[in-house]
């Protein structure tokens, strides 16, 4: 029989992995230790290996992934399909369904985005539960072929259903798996992702995106990876969804991931920040890159080295060939897919004058010296600024190692009280002599020095000269 101090134990447990991720960068002290944190070498470490996930191998041997956009649930998992189809959901319903407000005067910052950030808030949960569903249900189930050079192969029905399953839940019409069971050591994870997928698109209050938030997307995923639902490995047996970290996914099971769901992951972005008019927010470094984004360049490099078989892609400098980046190429490739879109809003301006930086970068002799400075410029600009990552959290998966300078300021719920009883708060010549007691009700007590005496001593009020 469970005793009562059991039962007390288990509860406080609960409680404690039930944590709402919080922040823990406040000051330079606070900046300094998360530099040296495991957290930021997991994060950049991760960011790492995505993008040389999507370098082709040079040997023909191996496995090498190519995006397809018509078809971009190929060699991902279930729970990958199912965040894919709530990401499409998102970006082909959300906007029709709560458009901008076309009375707004402001020039950044349309206020409708805080109804869409709301809706998101709403469903997040959904969202979460079925990729945790999707994963539990089919990540361990039989695969088609041979899983040959470590790339996964689920079923196209599966994967499909899956996605539609996600797309279900992105639109409040269900979001239940069939044959899926909930399960309530599920609520501590779900508590936390759900902190950083709100994180991922911007805030509500300001009304602006930049690489914070595309970084807290970053975490988001790492958080899936280290959970065990970017796919089966040979090292992972169990089904159940838990805090220990998965065996490291291999390259052709990160590359699918890296350039589905990010591609998936821009167009929602994209139609935010023009829709909704977002003000661009992050370090100065970044904004010579790009207003927003500073990771998809860097996916969109390392996809393009060796890509020596094709001369038209073969060099940085091809980004200024306007047929290329009107070819399908452009939906294939990162990279040419964000210049692309830079270009169409930039439209009637000179490209070295619109992205100065971007341009000095075509001008670099191979993509793999591009895809390096780009990581450098990544950490050095994102990761080691304070006003970029004061705004991440921390919960039990992404995890904080020191203890912050400061507490989280909450808002104060009564106003002008002060002391142990929560006695009002009275200025001193308000006060009688005697006991301190509020004499304010006997008459308009004065400030000193403004003569004469008055009730319990103090001095009469004056008066204006004109009101003589």
């Amino acid at each position: 029989m469970t005793t009562k101090m059991e039962k007390e134990t288990k509860k406080e447990e609960e409680e404690k992995d039930m944590i709402v991720p919080k922040r823990y960068i406040y000051s330079p002290i606070d900046m300094e230790e998360f530099k040296k944190s495991s957290a930021r070498r997991e994060l950049l470490s991760f960011a790492t290996a995505m993008g040389r996930s999507c370098t082709p191998s040079p040997s023909s041997s191996s496995f090498t992934y190519t995006y397809n956009p018509s078809n971009p649930l190929v060699h991902v998992s279930p729970g990958i399909a199912s965040l894919h189809g709530s990401l499409r959901a998102i970006t082909t319903t959300w906007l029709k369904e709560i458009p901008p407000d076309r009375n707004a005067k402001a020039r950044f910052g349309n206020p409708a985005f805080r109804l869409w950030h709301a809706r998101l808030v709403e469903r997040s949960d959904g969202i979460i539960r079925c990729i945790l569903d999707c994963h539990r249900l089919y990540g361990q189930s039989e695969q088609d072929g041979d899983g040959g050079g470590g790339q996964l192969n689920y079923a196209e029905s599966v994967l499909r259903q899956c996605s539609e399953a996600g797309y279900a839940a992105a639109t409040g019409t269900s979001g239940e798996v069939a044959g899926s069971t909930r399960k309530k050591e599920d609520d501590a994870v779900v508590t936390e992702l759900r902190e950083y997928l709100h994180s991922s698109f911007g805030h509500p209050t300001r009304l602006d995106y930049g690489t914070g938030h595309e970084s807290s997307f970053l975490v988001f995923l790492l958080c899936l990876c280290k959970i065990g639902c970017f796919g089966r490995s040979s090292t992972s047996s169990s089904s159940s969804t838990t805090r220990t970290a998965a065996a490291s996914p291999t390259p052709a099971i990160l590359a699918p991931v890296t350039l589905s769901i990010f591609s998936q992951y821009l167009l929602v972005t994209r139609g935010i920040q023009t829709d909704y008019m977002l003000e661009p927010a992050g370090s100065h470094g970044v904004w010579g890159l790009d207003d927003y984004h500073c990771l998809p360049f860097y996916f969109g490099a390392c996809q393009l080295i060796h890509s020596t078989d094709d001369d038209e892609l073969s060099s940085p400098s091809c980004i200024h060939n306007t047929s290329l980046l009107s070819s399908p190429k452009e939906n294939v490739y990162m990279y040419l897919g964000c210049i692309a879109y830079i270009k169409s809003l930039k439209k009637g301006v000179p490209f070295f004058e619109s992205s100065p930086m971007l341009d000095d970068i075509s001008h670099i002799k191979s993509w793999s010296k591009v895809s390096t400075g780009l990581l450098r410029l990544y950490e050095g600009e994102v990761l080691d600024k304070i006003p970029v990552v004061q705004h991440f959290v921390f919960g039990n998966i992404f995890k904080a190692t020191w203890k912050p300078s400061q507490k989280p300021r909450e808002a104060p719920t009564r106003t002008f009280i002060n002391g142990p009883n929560g006695d009002e708060c009275v200025a001193p010549w308000a006060q009688n002599n005697s006991g301190g007691r509020d004499i304010r009700g006997g008459g308009v007590a004065a400030a000193p020095g403004s003569g004469g005496a008055g009730a319990g001593g103090m001095p009469p009020p004056t008066r204006a000269p004109w009101a003589k």
